[in-house]
């Protein structure tokens, strides 16, 4: 997602603006202070987006955590770099913590990564029109992440976080997590099981809005293969169909078959054919020479698939 409206800036998800004359004394001081704030954490936004930091440009991603860092820090969170084995090729996580002796214990979840790599035509932070931006990541979720440390802000300055227990907890792998998860995903589960409320700021439908579940999220993968040849003889008994129109066949049939079941979605997002392929999994690139009178001999198509439960999961794949 690349659009998010600019709002008067919410605070752990209320439009205090909108409602100021239902405030109490304390809340229309938090409501102020993001007001009067404004500016700079639009900026802050709009530094974020303006770096790449697609899941596998692990540097732009610590790039961002250190901008993510320093905002923390201002207001007397303590802040962690979670470093993952190379083997996974991920940049890692940041965490900033405050503790205290009072009240629930809070883990807010964002993630500084975006679906758009290095090799892609960037795209900067810039106004459509007077309310609305685009650019890399600025719905999902850098918009999110600055929430966060603006509600955190506001509330440090009325003194509202002294005695509470807070981790913000914001992942470098989100659209593409390190394998296994078993290895990424650790320290993200312990430190989350000590909390007692888990609250995320990712891409929300509307103001005062809040979301109790999300689906499921996969990957799958569908490589096809065939007789090459010339393609005057495409169709015969001899060479078929080639691997082109052997994927193009099945995703067609996935589409004819799922696209109807309820809460499901399924996406090729990249397919991949021709005389000659090379593909590239670390790096969700790859290359393909052919000519119009070959016929392909191989096509990979890449995608993922949202499910509602675990059970539909296995029920679809099966």
């Amino acid at each position: 997602m690349k659009k998010i409206v600019l709002p008067s800036l919410l605070a752990l998800g209320l439009n205090f603006g909108a409602q100021a004359q239902k405030l109490n004394p304390t809340e229309q001081k938090i409501a102020q202070y993001i007001d009067a704030h404004f500016a700079q954490t639009e900026q802050l936004l709009k530094d974020a987006v303006n770096i790449n930091s697609g899941t596998l440009n692990t540097a732009g991603v610590k790039q961002v955590g250190d901008i993510f860092k320093k905002e923390f820090e201002k207001i007397g969170f303590a802040t962690t770099w979670v470093n993952l084995p190379d083997s996974l090729k991920r940049a890692g996580h940041l965490v900033a913590e405050k503790k205290g002796k009072a009240g629930k214990k809070l883990f807010l979840i964002g993630h500084l990564d975006t679906v758009f790599e290095k090799e892609m035509t960037f795209s900067p932070y810039t106004y459509i029109n007077d309310s609305t931006i685009t650019g890399q990541g600025v719905n999902d979720m850098k918009g999110g992440d600055v929430v966060v440390i603006a509600a955190l802000q506001a509330l440090q300055a009325q003194k509202l976080l002294d005695n509470a227990t807070i981790t913000a907890y914001f992942t470098g792998d989100e659209e593409s997590a390190g394998k296994p998860t078993s290895v990424s995903r650790k320290d993200f589960i312990d430190r989350a099981k000590t909390h007692d409320v888990a609250l995320a700021f990712e891409t929300a439908v509307g103001l005062h809005t809040v979301a109790t579940a999300r689906r499921g999220a996969s990957g799958w993968s569908l490589k096809t293969y065939g007789k090459t040849g010339h393609s005057s003889r495409v169709f015969s008994p001899e060479m078929g169909y080639g691997s082109i129109y052997e994927a193009a066949r099945i995703l067609n049939e996935f589409r004819e078959q799922l696209s109807s079941e309820k809460y499901l979605t399924f996406n090729p997002g990249m397919i991949l054919g021709g005389a000659e392929i090379k593909y590239n999994e670390g790096k969700a690139n790859g290359s393909a020479v052919g000519k119009t009178n070959i016929i392909s001999p191989e096509t990979v198509v890449n995608g993922d698939l949202r499910f509602l439960t675990e059970t539909q999961k296995i029920r679809l794949v099966k």
